[in-house]
């Protein structure tokens, strides 16, 4: 059984559940992903070391959405532009079962915790320095809107769960549990 990937406790996948307008759009980019670390193995299905996604990012009352071709989530934002998304989730792998000496053999159920950490550049769009008046002066520089993160997911078994069968190499299994997974995301407006 895989457990999802990549922004993998996403609340609305592909943009579904957001209640009400996300706020002016303030940056529309392709993301690139780099995976940086991966303890965790196929049990996450296949990953790419580096792949791209296109993501429209939204601001209204310190609240960031981030709209991807991966999901959408939002996140506290501040006005520097520091951005932090956290989600926890529970998924039973494998259910009680007889352990063949006439007991039972608790349930494998993992834990996942997400953080999505990084910092969002707001774009700047050139102003006429007099205000538009025409007698002052150089224009202002435009900032095109970058954003860099990092979205860390770490997976567990819970506490007295028995996920043995659901560790080693090959297959759908964990190498190790706990494990963790790194990717670094990086993006800017053309």
């Amino acid at each position: 059984m895989r457990v999802g990937w990549f922004l993998s406790c996403l609340v609305f996948p592909a943009g579904c559940g957001l209640l009400g307008d996300p706020g002016e759009l303030v940056g529309e980019m392709t993301v690139r992903a780099t995976l940086e670390e991966n303890s965790c193995g196929a049990a996450l299905g296949t990953i790419p070391d580096v792949s791209e996604l296109d993501v429209r990012l939204y601001e209204r009352s310190g609240l960031l959405t981030w709209v991807g071709s991966q999901g959408t989530f939002q996140a506290s934002i501040d006005a520097e532009g520091n951005f932090v998304f956290q989600a926890r989730a529970r998924q039973l792998l494998r259910g009680e079962e007889p352990d063949g000496l006439g007991g039972v053999r608790a349930a494998c159920v993992v834990e996942s915790t997400e953080e999505i950490r990084g910092k969002l550049v707001r774009r700047v769009r050139p102003a006429a320095a007099d205000g538009g008046a025409g007698d002052a002066g150089e224009a202002e520089e435009a900032v095109p809107a970058s954003v860099a993160a990092t979205d860390t997911l770490r997976v567990g078994a819970a506490a007295g769960a028995d996920c043995r069968d659901f560790i080693g190499f090959g297959g759908t299994s964990f190498e190790t549990l706990p494990c963790r997974l790194v990717v670094q995301l990086e993006g800017a407006e053309d």
